[in-house]
């Protein structure tokens, strides 16, 4: 064959062309159309001069940038001049460093030769984002710059001395790459500059170095003084006329509502030019739409249901159930695969509930029965469903905190637990349970007969300067001297004026730092008053706001006492329960005829994932979403924030360890910074919804570890193609007991060892299963109470059996455990005719791969014959002592038959053998 074997990542492997450019990887024409595609990668590793531009706290990439892509392409397709290039959304690098993928289309020419012109990106697998548009064509000619004369005659100098410092106070922040304004002369309207590439920074690659670029318009910015923070919007006629550049004059002249530019190298040849380019402010709004993985709601799709159904068991008369009184009254009984119970029975009440009363009895009810179920071995093969009537509505609040708890429950005991919603009235609703409950959905919505599955969807915020506090006015912040409520007090006080502000919490001023906060505040002109209060008490809430004008309320404080679901008990679960459902319903009910700005309660996502080992702290939050749709639907303000975790010098989670962080990191949640969390507290309130999940979600990460938890299916594709079929079992599960199949039971053993060091290894964030000592315990090795939870869910899914939540406890080394999971899964050993055959099989085996020489040849076909002369013989004697028990006289074959083979030594039955083949 002709041609040489390509290099792996060679583009050419994959039928690309290079695109002979630093931002751009690879190019393809596209067939039948006279186009082009160009695609990329950006990041700031990549790239590390893009972590220089930081517009308003977020990475940037430059106008400039988008500019050279799209040069880069005309070029390619024989146009020199861009005719227009208008941008549509700004291209934010991801603040978890990750990349984003580009592509550059050039189409087809038309009559005149003009080609279309866009530039896209996206962030993994996620739908792509149109940042730029236009045309590109013929017919770029050279600016008439005269630089003979520098600095031109007449020009004032321009103090650029602090311009960086000017800027950065205005929300650019700029880095060496694009700190290159070295001098700047203004003449009239003209303004004109020098501008230099940083050392390090190299030029030559391109066609006009984006930093460079970018700092060529710095001048006409730094003459138009301090306003609203600016960037390039619309491009025309723009021209390239020499690459390379690391140095270049510029004059910057206005020109149809924008500004031209005219660039050329030290010697005076032309560089580039630019008949106009128009600016247009920018928020830090529009900025976090570049971080699409951060702000969403939760929202209802209709489920896909298979044609198939669970029995619920039938009543009498053909009723869709049959009661029972209690569990035990069931167990008398065949199980059913589901088994409904209603929260609303626990306390007597009907729907609508919503006193803190019901809300406690409910969820120590639910805690109760989310502990007996799985400890009850007569229900192992059946799920406990909890069904309501407008927990997630806010209609039943009570419910809703069952809700939250329950979702924890799901997630330290998968397949155990169900939840479904039904309206009202629910007669329609209940007939159309059985085929619900078949689908692998956790938790479900049944309206009109129609079966709703939950998701998480993204929010399209506005822009945040349509968020305005009445600064006159008093806000009232819970927890106020903790850590989120001081993040949230500083915010509102230097951000958006606010100048009263009620901080309370338990401690009041005797809390540590308190003095200093109000002084911090008072320099920001906000006065704060800061109280003792225990906003548990429904009398000391409704004291505090009639001594005090409240015109909003954040609700900040909580509490957090985690642990396994198995381990909590109902005093556990209601002093979490108070300072989030119980503080939440003071404030409302004291507010609930004042006319408020905002009524703001800081949930969390345990609430919504159901986080494992905070059941009790679920229960609260959850009952807060609900709070915020109750209100709503009272026509009284409210917005409920469900926050991811923060960093840990902020709010509750600053009791987390390193190893936390990096866990929850790894699971595709990384905690938000101080920045990034009061940025999604505006973007929040610059929506609509009343309840939100400000949380940062690493979908690659997500993505990474299989099969998605359904909450994320409509945010991480997956392929819609079934997988091939490959025996009983599903995935991973068949794939492990594939591998044991065939093996001794020592292999098998060391097969199970290697497995459960890597998931202890991964839960545990090391690099690799040598780190996880097989005879140690698996406490000494790090493991809590959740991360135990979380090996026994990974082994659960793994092995395809439901594991016991003291899984860990009862075998408390890797080494012990691998023999309980080796006894559940390892095909069970064979005996008599199939083992013999089995060890031929892997005899034969062996034989396929042996290399030998022609004596271990001669030695190996003998000890063979032996074997089967030796089979032989045993079936000729049971042959033979058949024939006289029948009376035969078995004279055939007499030679062999008086040979004794038991007896016999290898080399005795070797001269048989020459004897009978006549070779000796």
């Amino acid at each position: 064959p002709s041609g040489g074997a390509m290099r792996a990542g060679d583009v050419r492997f994959a039928g690309l062309g290079s695109a002979g450019h630093p931002l751009l990887g690879a190019a393809v024409e596209l067939a039948g159309s006279g186009g082009l595609l160009f695609t990329g990668r950006l990041s700031t590793s990549s790239h590390p001069w893009l972590a220089d531009h930081v517009v308003l706290g977020s990475v940037l990439v430059p106008g400039t940038a988008l500019v050279e892509l799209v040069l880069r392409a005309a070029d390619e397709v024989g146009c020199d001049l861009l005719d227009e290039l208008t941008l549509a959304a700004p291209l934010v690098l991801p603040a978890t460093g990750a990349g984003v993928q580009v592509q550059v289309w050039v189409g087809e020419p038309d009559d005149a030769g003009r080609r279309s012109v866009a530039v896209h990106s996206r962030e993994g697998d996620e739908p792509w984002t149109l940042h730029a548009s236009g045309a590109v064509t013929t017919g770029a000619e050279p600016p008439v710059f005269d630089t003979s004369v520098w600095p031109p005659q007449g020009a004032r100098p321009m103090d650029v001395e602090s311009g960086y410092e000017q800027f950065a106070a205005a929300g650019f922040v700029y880095g060496p790459a694009f700190q290159g304004l070295q001098a700047a002369w203004q003449d009239g309207e003209d303004i004109y500059a020098e501008v230099r590439l940083p050392e390090g920074t190299d030029g030559v690659a391109y066609g006009l170095h984006p930093a460079l670029f970018d700092a060529a318009l710095h001048a006409s910015a730094f003459a138009a003084g301090a306003g609203e923070a600016s960037v390039p919007f619309s491009w025309s006629g723009v021209s390239l006329h020499a690459s390379g550049a690391s140095e270049v004059r510029v004059r910057l002249r206005a020109a149809d509502g924008g500004v031209s530019i005219a660039m050329a190298d030290p010697a005076g040849a032309p560089v580039a030019s630019v008949e106009s380019l128009t600016v247009r402010p920018i928020s830090a709004g529009q900025l976090r739409t570049g971080d699409r993985d951060s702000l969403f709601a939760l929202e209802w799709v209709p489920a896909v249901l298979t044609g198939e159904s669970v029995t619920l068991g039938t009543g009498p008369d053909g009723a869709h159930f049959r009661a029972y009184a209690d569990l035990e009254a069931l167990a008398g009984e065949a199980t059913p695969e589901a088994v409904l119970i209603e929260p609303a029975a626990f306390t007597g009440t009907g729907t609508g509930t919503g006193t803190v009363e019901t809300v406690h009895a409910a969820a120590a009810r639910t805690l109760e029965l989310v502990q007996s179920w799985p400890a009850d071995e007569r229900f192992a093969e059946s799920r406990l469903v909890f069904v309501t009537r407008g927990a997630v509505t806010g209609e039943d609040l009570a419910g809703a905190a069952v809700w939250g708890l329950v979702r924890s429950a799901q997630s330290e005991n998968p397949g155990r637990f169900g939840l479904v919603d039904l309206a009202g009235d629910a007669g329609t609703d209940a007939a159309v349970l059985p085929q619900a409950l078949a689908t692998d959905e956790p938790q479900l919505l049944v309206r009109e007969g129609t079966v709703l599955a939950a998701r998480l969807a993204r929010v399209q915020e506005r822009d945040t300067a349509d968020v305005a506090w009445d600064t006159t006015g008093t806000v009232l912040i819970t927890g106020g001297t903790g850590g989120l409520g001081r993040v949230v007090a500083r915010h509102l006080a230097a951000v958006h004026g606010v100048r009263s502000l009620l901080l309370v919490s338990r401690s009041g001023p005797a809390a540590a730092g308190a003095e200093e906060l109000v002084a911090e505040l008072a320099e920001y002109g906000a006065d704060a008053t800061v109280e003792a209060c225990d906003v548990t008490g429904g009398a000391a809430v409704a004291d505090l706001v009639a001594r005090h004008s409240v015109t909003a309320v954040v609700h900040t404080a909580g509490v957090l006492d985690d642990g396994t679901i198995a381990s909590l008990t109902p005093e556990r679960l209601a002093a979490v329960l108070r300072p989030k459902a119980d503080a939440a319903w003071n404030l409302h009910e004291a507010t609930k005829d004042l006319d408020l700005d905002a009524f703001i309660v800081f949930s969390s996502v345990a609430g919504t994932f159901g986080s494992a080992g905070q059941a009790n702290y679920a229960a609260g939050n959850a009952f807060l979403d609900a709070l915020a749709h109750h209100r709503r639907a009272q026509g009284l303000p409210a917005v409920s924030l469900a926050w991811g975790p923060w960093s840990q010098d902020s709010g509750m989670t600053g009791t987390l360890t390193e190893a936390d962080v990096t866990r929850m990191a790894r699971s595709g949640m990384p905690p938000l910074t101080v920045g990034e969390g009061v940025a999604l507290f505006d973007a929040a309130l610059g929506t609509t919804a009343p309840a939100l999940l400000p949380v940062r979600l690493d979908l690659a990460a997500l993505r990474a570890q299989g099969e998605p938890l359904p909450l994320l299916r409509g945010l991480i594709r997956t392929p819609g193609r079934r997988a091939a079929a490959a025996g009983t079992g599903g995935g991973a599960t068949a794939g492990l007991v594939r591998r044991l199949a065939g093996l001794s039971a020592a292999e098998a053993r060391d097969v199970v060892l290697e497995t459960v060091r890597g998931e202890a290894a991964a839960v545990l964030g090391h690099e690799g299963a040598a780190q996880v000592d097989p005879e140690q315990a698996f406490q000494d090795l790090g493991f809590d109470s959740l991360t135990a939870i979380e090996l026994r869910n990974r082994l659960s899914a793994l092995t395809g059996v439901r594991l016991p939540a003291t899984l860990l406890f009862d075998y408390p080394t890797p080494g012990e455990l691998v023999g309980r999971l080796h006894a559940l899964i390892a095909p069970a050993e064979l005996s008599g005719p199939e083992a013999f055959l089995e060890e031929l099989g892997r005899l034969e085996q062996a034989l396929g791969g042996l290399d030998v020489t022609e004596e271990a040849h001669e030695q190996i076909a003998g000890r063979l014959e032996v074997l089967k002369a030796k089979w032989d013989a045993l079936r000729g004697a049971a042959a033979g002592a058949g024939r006289q028990g029948s009376g035969q006289d078995g004279q055939d074959g007499q030679d062999g038959e008086d040979f004794d083979f038991e007896s016999a030594s290898d080399d005795e039955v070797f001269d048989l053998l020459d004897n009978e083949l006549g070779l000796s």
